[in-house]
């Protein structure tokens, strides 16, 4: 996070004292209009948008991944949930057939007796 910081900020220098330095007047057209601005404020109005628009980007970024965690979360409790349900229905099964094999072999010592 600082590395990005401190980055922007000699970036946003270095854009700075070039736009300072080339600060003669030039004429835009856009559509069907003309302006005479000064250089200087074209390239940092051009770079103001460069930058809101990577930020808008960024936030759109995050957003859609803060979607995803939160998807991705709901499927692992869902998940969880059904993975005890199955534990405890092996857990289940698991004792019937304990309790029949027990069974089995009750009869099988009474048979054997008689």
């Amino acid at each position: 996070m600082q590395f990005g910081f401190i980055f922007s900020l000699i970036f946003a220098i270095l854009v700075a004292l070039f736009a300072i330095q080339n600060s003669e007047s030039v004429v835009i057209s856009f559509l069907f209009a003309e302006f005479n601005v000064s250089q200087a404020l074209v390239i940092l109005i051009s770079s103001v948008l460069g930058a809101v628009i990577v930020m808008l980007l960024g936030v759109i970024k995050q957003i859609k991944l803060q979607l995803k965690i939160k998807e991705q979360s709901k499927k692992i409790k869902n998940l969880e949930e059904e993975n005890k349900l199955c534990t405890n229905q092996i857990e289940e099964l698991k004792k019937s057939l304990d309790e029949k094999n027990n069974d089995n072999l009750t009869d099988d010592k009474i048979d054997i007796e008689k």
